[in-house]
């Protein structure tokens, strides 16, 4: 989805939520959940969907009129510890992109 068609939904009432992700030693990317039930990676101008630093991706979002993102981590640190993972779902954490 790129930065076009993210404003455009946003302003038609599409979108859910999105999903800020951080994935292993390589960076960050975004997902946009929307009413229907699609999911889209976040693009930027090029069509890249792994962004290197989180303030950028951050900067991008909230210039498509996106206030908060669900900051979701794919391993949890119980995980990499070895601890056993909680049964219920993650539900995320609540990040509002403040000025």
């Amino acid at each position: 989805m790129t930065r076009n068609d993210l404003r455009r939904a946003m302003r038609q009432g599409r979108v859910i939520e999105v999903e800020l992700r951080s994935l292993q030693c390589c960076g960050y990317n975004a997902w946009v959940i929307e009413h229907r039930g699609t999911r889209s990676a976040f693009a930027d101008e090029r069509g890249q969907t792994l962004w290197r630093d989180q303030a950028s991706l951050k900067r991008a979002l909230r210039g498509c009129g996106v206030q908060e993102v669900y900051w979701r981590q794919p391993v949890s640190h119980d995980e990499i510890i070895g601890r056993p993972t909680p049964l219920g779902a993650d539900e995320g954490l609540r990040v509002p992109l403040n000025d």
